[in-house]
């Protein structure tokens, strides 16, 4: 078994017993969530609907405590199972059984099937019934979904995270385009209070995770991220990320996006007020790079959304979260940096190099043949951590660093367009803003919170 499956299946295991081991449980309430979780099915890696047993979860949570992330690695083994096939005309009268009645069981069917002797004792099994039974399952649901208005009751118990598509930009390359820019923001459910935004030329995990980042080095680590089924939230990265951080990973439900709706809410508010004067701005030829964006709307998000009082709270989001006492789990900037590293796989070849997005990189030569584990910051791939066995090795050398960064964060060259005059909301909300800032000795704010600065403070730290 390679790696990267092995990661897979931690990530699914850790997702299992998130809700246990992601924060401080009562008496007896341990014994609850176990239960809980236990009776509800769930898809493997290999896509196989899986029901975990009791003794199953507890031996998940016992080498998690014991080895961390690592102990929820399976060791290599060798399966040589085959897919089972059910006869058609069993499952034929078992989709009938279902549709019948919704509420049914995979059991009681099998059960029923077993009784009326159209299905051999011990022949039919849970699991694979049940894969074939899911999508009936989804088809029959009739029942209208209804929802009720819910908060959580502390900081940091929940974040719910999203992206937004809200301006455009003169393009960074292209004179005479424009460019889409997305904004990705985290906001703690309790409190409504923006942990962390920021405006990014895309949507890709590293800006994701560059954003997270910065939201757990300000606010502490949450117990709960709460985010949608795209593709960037579903990538084995970020799924380890929240693993090794003990943070559980929850995913709504496809084309059900009332769970997240106080991210929505903001977005919303958002719109109404900033997007307007920020497109002046833009028209104005005042707004021209990105970084002028993220300064206008960190100034906005400051002074005309975390203190403003919130329309559901009637307290400003900036009060309620400070004012909380539950405790803020804070984590090390330098440990931080090393959760954060991308990990890929690559074998080094007989003269002990491997290639790495088009760049070479030379390793010991002791490490000539073997398949080993690369640490890497995409923002920088000068730096390459090298790891086989859980040990690591000296750093690889590089011989060919033709591109200094992954092709997912390009190095954006922005142009240069002659600013015209004019005067709004914005500039007036960052002028205060600048002006409360140059009072603030020693205050992480959002605009020091740059990558480059992340990395001067670990290398301090260490």
């Amino acid at each position: 078994m390679d790696e990267e499956k092995r990661l897979a299946i931690a990530n699914f295991r850790y997702g299992l017993i998130a809700p246990i081991v992601c924060r401080k449980l009562e008496k007896g309430e341990q014994a609850a969530l176990l239960k809980d979780i236990s009776a509800k099915e769930y898809i493997d890696p290999d896509g196989h609907i899986v029901r975990p047993g009791l003794r199953t979860l507890e031996r998940y949570l016992q080498a998690y405590r014991t080895h961390g992330f690592e102990g929820l690695k399976p060791q290599s083994r060798k399966d040589n199972s085959t897919p089972r096939v059910i006869p058609q005309h069993i499952l034929e009268k078992a989709i009938e059984l279902k549709k019948e009645l919704p509420s049914r069981s995979v059991e009681q069917i099998i059960r029923i099937l077993e009784l009326s002797q159209i299905a051999p004792p011990g022949v039919l099994k849970r699991t694979t019934l049940g894969r074939y039974l899911k999508e009936i399952s989804r088809q029959i649901k009739s029942e209208p979904s209804s929802f009720r208005r819910f908060s959580y009751s502390k900081r940091n118990q929940c974040w719910q995270g999203d992206t937004h598509a809200t301006l455009y930009l003169p393009h960074p390359t292209e004179s005479g385009r424009k460019k889409a820019v997305r904004l990705v923001a985290f906001i703690d459910d309790f409190s409504r209070y923006i942990t962390h935004a920021e405006y990014y030329w895309d949507e890709k995990l590293p800006r994701l995770e560059d954003c997270l980042k910065k939201a757990i080095l300000r606010c502490g680590v949450p117990e709960k991220l709460y985010v949608d089924n795209g593709s960037v939230y579903r990538a084995s990265h970020l799924a380890r990320i929240c693993g090794e951080l003990g943070i559980h990973l929850v995913h709504s439900r496809p084309y059900k996006p009332q769970g997240r709706g106080k991210i929505e809410g903001f977005f919303r508010y958002l719109d109404r007020s900033f997007r307007p004067e920020a497109q002046a701005l833009v028209e104005q030829g005042k707004l021209i790079t990105l970084d002028d964006l993220n300064n206008f709307f960190w100034a906005w998000l400051d002074l005309a959304y975390q203190k403003k009082k919130h329309s559901s709270t009637s307290v400003k989001p900036v009060n309620r979260f400070n004012n909380c006492t539950h405790p803020i789990r804070k984590v090390d900037i330098a440990v931080l940096n090393e959760i954060f590293l991308w990990q890929e796989q690559r074998i080094v070849d007989k003269a002990c190099c491997f290639s790495l997005e088009g760049n070479t990189y030379e390793v010991e030569p002791i490490l000539a043949g073997k398949k080993v584990t690369l640490k890497f910051d995409p923002y920088d791939l000068s730096v390459i951590q090298v790891w086989f066995e859980g040990k690591r090795y000296l750093d690889a050398k590089p011989l060919d660093l033709s591109k200094p960064r992954h092709p997912k964060v390009p190095l954006d060259q922005l142009t240069e367009v002659p600013p015209s005059s004019g005067l709004n909301y914005l500039e007036l909300l960052k002028k205060s803003y600048d002006e409360e800032l140059a009072k603030t000795l020693g205050g992480l704010t959002y605009a020091n919170l740059s990558v480059g600065e992340l990395k001067h403070t670990a290398g301090e730290a260490q």
